[in-house]
């Protein structure tokens, strides 16, 4: 059991090593990305929702 164990975080750790990690650019300019495109969806909800608000408060 303990060998199964220590077998695996060996692998995992061989893995690690193989992982192609991004420069501090590459991940600065993905995070505006994301940051960016969760804005941009929160403001179309936010208009949706202000529109749907409008319609319900005319309907009822």
């Amino acid at each position: 059991m303990v060998e199964t164990i220590r077998s695996f975080f060996t692998d995992v750790n061989k893995e690690m090593k193989k992982v192609s990690w991004p420069t501090r650019e590459q991940l600065q300019e993905s995070t505006i990305v994301v940051v960016v495109t969760c804005l941009v969806i929160a403001g179309i909800v936010f208009v949706i929702d202000q529109g749907m608000t409008q319609v319900m408060s005319l309907i009822f």
